[in-house]
């Protein structure tokens, strides 16, 4: 990965003069989105957002965008996956009028558009094209030239990644170690379904902390206050629960098969085979077999399971 980083000599570091991009930041003038960055987007960063399809990817860059706007920054939203159409009427909805939009892959084409703006949005990076690049040489030249034009130039980078089933970007690590910030939205465990909290994995030139946060049909309400129910008692009675209702089956049969345990219990393969090795490892209980052939059943101890065990 060639990032243009010069090598140097040791030098103090009282010695080494820092640029004044450092102190310049693009504020969005949302208190809550400045203060997630460490005091606003610096220029030049090179910032990656992912979530899973529907968390609001799209709404809250649209959103930061017309806010910087209103503050005076120059700032684009460049798709890969939905017409200008498509994003004007997401705009509608949001009641941001003033972006400059447009569908372009090229990264070479980009990474020239940036010369004359502050700020650029890239939706989504699995979708640029760079000639007949593919794969990992693909990738490498595409964050190569997007974290380099965004330091000559000056303009902050965002760039909208696809979520693998694990949570992560899809792809190589990359990007996640190129660029300067990695951010993901998240939907709220035991919250309301409209919550999400912004978080930062990384974040050179801020804190990594998160935002909790409310998203309506108008967009993210940055200013409602998010109250979470109590998170203690919801996320241990349901795990309680299940583990009595499996404990209660083993006693009742003399071997169980994952496939019986979940047809029996109404209860999906990875959590029950989570349950089933907590027990396993706990000494409760026995397994036979691999795979789908595996059969589980109390083990041989005196006296029934303590509560601590259900």
């Amino acid at each position: 990965m060639n990032v243009k980083l010069e090598p140097t000599k040791f030098v103090k570091v009282k010695d080494v003069v820092i640029p004044d991009v450092f102190y310049r930041r693009m504020q969005t003038g949302i208190e809550k989105v400045d203060a997630a960055f460490g005091g606003g987007i610096l220029p030049g960063s090179s910032v990656t957002l992912t979530a899973r399809a529907g968390l609001g990817k799209t709404t809250l860059m649209l959103q930061i965008l017309q806010a910087l706007h209103k503050n005076g920054h120059k700032v684009g939203y460049c798709s890969t996956e939905e017409s200008v159409a498509q994003l004007a009427l997401t705009c509608k909805r949001l009641e941001v009028k003033d972006l400059l939009v447009c569908n372009e892959s090229d990264v070479d084409t980009i990474s020239k558009l940036m010369d004359n703006l502050d700020v650029i949005v890239v939706d989504s990076f699995q979708g640029l094209t760079a000639g007949r690049l593919r794969n990992r040489e693909l990738e490498k030249y595409l964050i190569e030239k997007l974290v380099v034009r965004a330091k000559e130039t000056e303009c902050a980078v965002f760039m909208i990644c696809h979520h693998t089933k694990a949570g992560g970007i899809k792809g190589s690590s990359l990007i996640i170690h190129a660029v300067d910030v990695n951010m993901g939205i998240r939907g709220v465990r035991d919250g309301e379904a409209n919550m999400r909290c912004i978080y930062f994995d990384k974040n050179r030139f801020g804190p990594a902390h998160e935002l909790m946060t409310t998203m309506l049909y108008a967009g993210y309400d940055f200013d409602s206050e998010v109250i979470i129910p109590d998170k203690v008692n919801k996320k241990k009675q349901p795990k309680i629960e299940q583990r009595k209702q499996l404990i209660s089956l083993l006693e009742a049969n003399k071997e169980l098969t994952l496939q019986q345990g979940c047809d029996k219990l109404k209860m999906d393969s990875t959590r029950l085979g989570y349950l089933l090795r907590e027990l396993v490892s706990e000494g409760f209980v026995v397994k036979k077999g691999r795979g789908g052939e595996a059969i589980w059943h109390i083990a041989n101890r005196q006296g029934e399971p303590s509560e601590d065990l259900a």
